[in-house]
């Protein structure tokens, strides 16, 4: 008994570790990133409400540019830490915008607003 005891424990460890939420820039790079709708409380849920160039169609280039397609234009982004959540800023000679990001799935994230601000948006972009 100690033994199946043991083993499900092992097995809820590797089931959380594989629900993580943290989002790494290896997740980011490559295809483009669609806003669909909004996001709370982890799931897709609402009309869509973040800024106009996030949800236009995103492509990180690398770990610090990704291209605004609908902007046609280069941001600079910048992966955090707040409160132990993982952050996201972007920036241009115009434009400084914190989101709070979460990895929801393989090709899912959900962004916050991260100022009091932006407190109100949230989208949930899906890789194309």
């Amino acid at each position: 008994m100690k033994k199946v005891k043991y083993a499900l424990l092992y097995l809820l460890l590797l089931f959380l570790i594989g629900c993580n939420t943290k989002v790494t820039e290896e997740d980011l790079i490559g295809e483009y990133w669609v806003g669909t709708a909004g996001y709370k409380d982890g799931k897709p849920e609402g009309e869509l409400n973040c800024l106009y160039y996030v949800t236009a169609g995103l492509k990180f280039n690398d770990g610090d540019t990704v291209y605004v397609e609908d902007y046609e234009n280069e941001f600079e982004y910048i992966l955090g830490n707040y409160e132990n959540k993982t952050t996201i800023t972007f920036s241009d000679e115009n434009h400084f915008d914190n989101y709070f990001i979460e990895k929801i799935g393989e090709d899912e994230i959900g962004l916050i607003g991260g100022t009091e601000m932006q407190k109100e948006e949230s989208c949930y972009l899906e890789r194309q």
